[in-house]
């Protein structure tokens, strides 16, 4: 089994020479027909400040939000001066950073196995495949030799499906099964993404796989595609997995339905970054962005060189023209169509405070309704018009009856 290594490693060295990334499509990308890094330009210092930029912190909603859990945790309340809760929020921010730290964008291990050996003599000698798995204490998951025999006497090395599946035979952890879960392909995936559990899916994606599987790229990819078909993109903000999200977009020159996400909700700099980003991850790109350039200047210069993209980007049109956000349009609209509020409800004063139209509602019939005089109202009383003022018999027998 030992002699197997130099092999393996061989196989290796080879697989790092790739013409193209499967990050990369080749039908809407300025990168499809370069040789990129992908890996590299991901841990780039300039492409993680930009990611990072454009992920939002929500701490309520989000990052800190309750979640389902095996342990249950009690509720802790606290009386705090200012100075302490401000900086219980920047410890909560910096948690919240590490927290959000992104899921590494990594190539995929190719499919393609090594043939070792023929040996005819064992052809039919059993009619399964014979697998061999060295459980050595210092072999890691990655490294781990795993070798095929196949009923046709052929000894090759295991693909990434075959090798992933022996370590989580020999070596399991909660909640990851030996075999692939039904959630990661459709029409289950599909109904957990319409349930708007893309971030479940994701978290259980990353636990399950390696980040060079071939299933976990694919996997990440459709789940990226469905979110920017849908336009869905408030699932993954303040999520470890947005920065890989809007990386795959930018690499795939496909930025205009989330940058009228941006501009609908006013994100200038947002909007900036992202540009920003899909030029440093296309050198070659025809938007030129200047160094002094500001944001507003960037994003109408990105609107003018990109007109066929203007179908897809009404929010960030009409809020770079006119100033106007998505939700004031929303306003707008419904207020035209006749939703506005109901302020037709007379409001609740001493006549109508013991009837239906007081606080208690239909309740009011049941129950009787004592009005009770702030502090202070007894002096103010005498003086005035309300002077020579009777009370009411109902505040009598409301006091006899209690």
């Amino acid at each position: 089994m030992l002699k197997l290594r130099p092999h393996l490693g061989n196989l290796a060295r080879i697989c790092e020479i790739r013409s193209t990334s499967q990050w990369v499509k080749a039908s809407n990308s300025e990168n499809s027909n370069e040789n990129i890094n992908v890996e590299k330009l991901f841990v780039d210092a300039d492409v993680q400040r930009l990611l990072t930029e454009l992920t939002e912190i929500d701490l309520e909603n989000k990052v800190f939000r309750p979640r389902r859990t095996s342990n249950q945790q009690r509720s802790h309340f606290a009386l705090m001066t200012e100075e302490r809760l401000e900086k219980t929020r920047q410890r909560m921010k910096e948690e919240a950073r590490r927290f959000l730290q992104f899921v590494p964008i990594k190539e995929p291990r190719p499919n393609t196995v090594q043939i070792l050996e023929k040996n005819p003599l064992l052809e039919s000698f059993d009619t399964s495949k014979i697998v061999f798995t060295d459980i050595t204490f210092d072999a890691t998951d990655q490294d781990r030799t795993v070798v095929v025999r196949e009923p046709d006497g052929t000894l090759r090395t295991a693909n990434p499906e075959e090798h992933d599946r022996m370590n989580r035979t020999y070596y399991s952890k909660p909640n990851r099964p030996v075999n692939q879960p039904p959630l990661f392909e459709d029409p289950y995936l599909q109904n957990a993404l319409d349930r708007d559990e893309h971030e479940f899916v994701l978290d259980w994606a990353c636990w399950f796989y390696e980040p060079d599987d071939p299933a976990y790229v694919k996997l990440s990819q459709t789940v990226f595609d469905r979110v920017n078909e849908t336009q869905k993109f408030h699932v993954l903000t303040s999520t470890r997995h947005f920065g890989p999200f809007v990386f795959y977009l930018a690499l795939n020159d496909n930025i205009p339905k989330i940058l009228n996400y941006f501009g609908g909700l006013g994100r200038l700099a947002d909007c900036a970054n992202l540009v920003r980003l899909q030029k440093t991850l296309c050198p070659n790109w025809r938007v030129t962005i200047a160094k002094g350039d500001t944001d507003e200047k960037i994003v109408k210069d990105f609107i003018k060189q990109n007109a066929r993209f203007r179908e897809q980007m009404p929010d960030l049109l009409n809020f770079v023209n006119n100033g106007v956000l998505k939700a004031q349009n929303t306003v707008v609209k419904k207020t035209r169509i006749g939703r506005r509020p109901d302020n037709r409800k007379a409001p609740i004063n001493a006549s109508n405070i013991r009837g239906e139209a007081g606080p208690l509602g239909e309740l009011s019939k049941e129950y009787s309704v004592k009005v009770v005089k702030s502090e202070g109202s007894e002096s103010e009383r005498g003086s005035g018009r309300w002077k020579n003022r009777k009370p009411k018999s109902d505040d009598n027998d409301s006091e006899n009856k209690d």
